[in-house]
């Protein structure tokens, strides 16, 4: 496969997050302004362990059964409903792959996280058979040549480098794809040797190599920010309107990632502030004082990454692992209603046999918190998404295709009922504010529909025994 090379035309389009020649075509004539020149993208965002089925039951408005349009997410997913114009509620997917695979799982978990992405027989009793569905899409949109520098983002956004779901990405059958915990590295793989019009190749007298990168990684934003200062004059009050919201972007970015400060030349996220990844020690999860706020960090400058990754044209396709939230975040205390840990509270909430909490309320209400936070963190990353404007108008939120999606359905490891939810993606056929109700129809035909708007031109991903082409009603 050919390397990527941008030129510096391509530069200025990209990594400017709005630099004129990409982020203001709008000073093009209208009628060269069209949906078709922009890049469809999409995001995987995985987190882990479903809902509780008891609790996930959809209603009217008014308290009746739900219908295509008229329908309320439920408590334990209450942050869904200041967004639902822009989301597709899932109902009776199921992974029928993992079903049919006679290759048995090392454990309950790993039957679900080897389908999950795949959707075909594992290879192992822990690893798939075949590619995850964003390693599918991110080969087939840069084949014959790639048309992004980077293929696609496999991120885990875990603060101690404990990474959960380390087997969830596959490149092909058997061969795991490792996920980036740090934020600055993801930032250098983005950004290495941008070189603005203004900066000259370093010589042997000159300063060191690590100085000329630092300094390329800062111009990059002081580059972008001076060329918003040269158009703006020649601009409408709209267009200065749109204008403003990416150079907020861009600003943004540079408070998140503040630039070389940290030790080695890393980057920092947020003035005076640690790497997220960098500063815990491995191993020591929530008893480390602060490691939630770590953690909330660490997301941040993830999903700004994917953002501002998006926005330059770098990658359209990006993996989200979330790691679970630090009990901070949803008020679970060790050894609670009876529990070993948050893990043995997720079990023990199930709706079936083995759900002994599963009529507790207070158990139940801790829960429902953890989910509410996992929520609230999908919707943060589609708002930054929606931040963008588009050329035509629209924005990326628009044009990016965002799957809420994890490794089982249900507490009781169940692979049934997926309770995944669609945000985005209104340009390509993901029309929000709907509730689609399926009759156990398998995640693979989700991943055709998710392939195809993508460009990529096929009718069938991995099991083949189970899939049926793409999911029907889905896009319209």
């Amino acid at each position: 496969m050919n390397a990527w090379k941008p030129s510096r035309r391509s530069l200025t389009k990209a990594l400017g997050l709005g630099a004129a020649a990409t982020f203001l075509p709008l000073l093009r004539p209208r009628s060269s302004r069209a949906a078709s020149d922009i890049p469809t993208r999409v995001v995987l965002f995985w987190a882990g362990h479903g809902v509780p089925r008891q609790t996930y039951t959809f209603k009217s408005a008014g308290g009746g059964a739900p219908t295509a349009t008229d329908f309320v997410f439920p408590q334990v997913r209450e942050p869904f409903n200041t967004i639902k114009k822009d989301l597709i509620a899932l109902s009776g997917l199921g992974m029928l792959s993992a079903s049919v695979d006679k290759t048995a799982p090392a454990n309950a978990h790993y039957d679900g996280e080897t389908h999950s992405l795949a959707a075909i027989n594992r290879a192992n009793a822990d690893t798939a058979g075949g590619p995850s569905i964003d390693q599918y899409i991110a080969k087939a949109i840069n084949s014959p040549s790639p048309v992004t520098k980077v293929p696609s983002l496999s991120l885990a956004l875990a603060v101690d480098g404990n990474v959960s779901a380390t087997k969830v990405c596959t490149q092909a059958s058997g061969q795991v794809v490792s996920l980036d915990v740090t934020p600055s590295a993801v930032y250098k793989r983005l950004f290495a040797n941008f070189m603005p019009p203004s900066m000259t190749p370093p010589i042997m007298t000159g300063p060191s190599a690590a100085e000329v990168a630092a300094a390329q990684d800062k111009s990059v934003l002081d580059f972008v920010l001076n060329d918003f200062d040269a158009v703006k004059p020649k601009l409408s009050r709209e267009q200065q309107t749109k204008l403003d919201a990416h150079q907020s972007a861009v600003r943004d970015l540079e408070k998140s990632l503040t630039l070389g400060g940290g030790p080695g030349g890393t980057f920092m996220p947020g003035a005076g502030c640690a790497d997220p990844t960098s500063t815990v020690t491995a191993g020591t999860g929530n008893a480390y004082p602060g490691s939630g706020a770590m953690h909330q960090a660490n997301i941040t400058s993830m999903f700004r990454l994917v953002q501002s990754a998006f926005a330059c044209d770098l990658t359209r396709v990006a993996l989200l692992c979330l790691a679970d939230p630090f009990s901070e975040a949803f008020g679970y205390q060790s050894g609670a209603y009876g529990t070993t840990d948050a893990h043995d509270l997720i079990h023990k909430t199930s709706y079936n046999n083995a759900g002994s909490l599963k009529d507790n309320p207070d158990a139940m209400a801790t829960v429902a918190k953890w989910h509410q936070w996992e929520a609230t963190q999908f919707v943060s990353l589609l708002d930054l998404l929606r931040k963008i404007p588009e050329v035509d108008g629209s924005s990326m939120l628009d044009h990016t295709v965002v799957l809420l999606c994890g490794q089982i359905g249900e507490h009781g490891h169940e692979l049934d009922a997926l309770p995944w939810v669609i945000g985005g993606g209104s340009a390509v056929g993901f029309s929000g504010g709907r509730f689609l109700q399926l009759d156990k129809q398998p995640h693979n035909n989700l991943f055709v529909s998710l392939a195809q708007a993508m460009g990529v031109q096929t009718n069938t991903f991995g099991n083949p025994a189970v899939c049926t082409g793409p999911l029907a009603g889905l896009r319209v």
